[in-house]
């Protein structure tokens, strides 16, 4: 088992960054896709594997083109919203309609881009699948829920006000179910998607994921979401009642309605509202690790690369968010000055956490691409779809 390693350093990524972000405002944004250029290959160039580094070949140039049609169907939308509505509702629905197929174009575009030992990745999933993913499932769902949910109403109505209440219940539970139910089905397709298609020079990857994993997962993340959620209300209100009293508690209605009216509110309301967020953020921030590490351990323990290479992911929820934490304080500290070794400081967790299992190694692999660079594929990376989740 070989770990992932990443040399990079935030110093050096510092004046990558620094200089991406100067030169893009003095060229008013054109720079843009050299900058992100720039700092894949960085990215790449510092990752590891077995004595050897990965490498990603695309140029600004290639990206330029569907990056200065994007930003121009951007324009487009933003002023025809002020002129009329209707025209920009109308480009709204064409980019829906077509982002299934700038995700297929664009997952196409960044695995060839990528290589290791001059080997290049690739990807043969179809444009039916990514319709099927991003669209038939979300809109399957969609329409079973609100079928549901309408006869219940129905129901509920010609039953008289009994009726009424138990068919709201009842919508309620469908929801509360519904809610995790989507995410891990959505979670489980992407992801089946994604890496079953895609492939290191002559050997495919594959991944054999079920929906109750993914679904145990989200009720457990649920409720420890909600259970978090009710120690932090209960802390606060500790709290708050410790330190600005019960009388500035109950004022709580009074402060609010003054806002409303323009009318300064009391110092202990900015402290309760403060005290909310100070308190909120931070469980937010676990969630977000710890379905992090959940999903990326079960994930690689089920992918492979050919016959006899396999994966494994040591994400721990707890270190991750504490990493997660102690950015966005440093960030918000410095300004923003210190995101580029926060940036690092996350990828090299993230990569260093992965174990790669490759007993013959992968110098024998043979490339198989062809030429990148069509609109549709330089289109999806142009709208920074990164697809896939996974960085090797």
């Amino acid at each position: 088992m070989t770990e992932l390693q990443f040399h990079g350093r935030g110093t050096e990524y510092f004046k990558i960054w620094i200089v991406n972000i100067l030169l893009t405002l003095v060229t008013l944004g054109l720079y843009y896709p050299w900058a992100k250029v720039r700092t894949r290959r960085y990215f790449y160039g510092n990752t590891e594997f077995d004595n050897a580094n990965f490498d990603y070949h695309a140029s600004g140039k290639q990206l330029f083109l569907s990056y200065l049609i994007a930003t121009i169907l951007f324009a487009l939308y933003v002023g025809l919203s002020q002129i009329n509505p209707v025209l920009s509702i109308a480009i709204s629905a064409i980019f829906f309609l077509a982002l299934p197929w700038i995700v297929y174009r664009g997952i196409h575009f960044n695995h060839r881009m990528s290589s290791y030992r001059n080997v290049r990745f690739g990807f043969n999933g179809s444009l039916a699948n990514s319709y099927k993913v991003f669209f038939g499932y979300p809109l399957v769902m969609l329409f079973v829920v609100g079928a549901i949910g309408v006869i219940a109403g129905v129901i509920g109505s010609a039953a008289g006000e009994t009726g009424q209440t138990l068919s709201s219940a009842f919508i309620g539970l469908l929801v509360l179910f519904a809610y995790p139910t989507f995410f891990a089905l959505m979670n489980k397709v992407t992801t089946d998607y994604f890496i079953n298609g895609a492939h290191f020079g002559q050997e495919q990857f594959f991944a054999t994921l079920k929906f109750k994993s993914f679904f145990a997962i989200m009720l457990k993340g649920m409720g420890l979401g909600i259970l978090l959620a009710i120690i932090t209300m209960m802390v606060v209100g500790m709290l708050a009642y410790a330190t600005i009293g019960l009388e500035s508690l109950s004022s709580l209605t009074t402060n609010m309605q003054n806002m409303k009216n323009g009318t300064e509110p009391e110092l202990g309301f900015f402290i309760a509202i403060f005290s909310v967020y100070a308190f909120l953020i931070p469980v937010s921030m676990y969630m977000v690790a710890y379905f992090k590490a959940r999903h990326r351990s079960y994930i690689f323990s089920q992918m492979s690369l050919g016959d006899n290479i396999n994966f494994e992911s040591s994400l721990s929820s707890i270190k991750y968010f504490g990493i997660l934490l102690t950015n966005l304080i440093l960030i918000i500290l410095t300004a923003g000055l210190a995101y580029p070794w926060t940036k690092v400081r996350a990828h090299r967790y993230l990569t260093e956490s992965i174990t790669i299992n490759a007993p013959d190694g992968f110098a024998g692999y043979v490339s198989k691409h062809g030429k990148g660079g069509a609109l549709g594929e330089e289109l999806g990376d142009a709208f920074d779809i990164d697809v896939g989740g996974i960085a090797f």
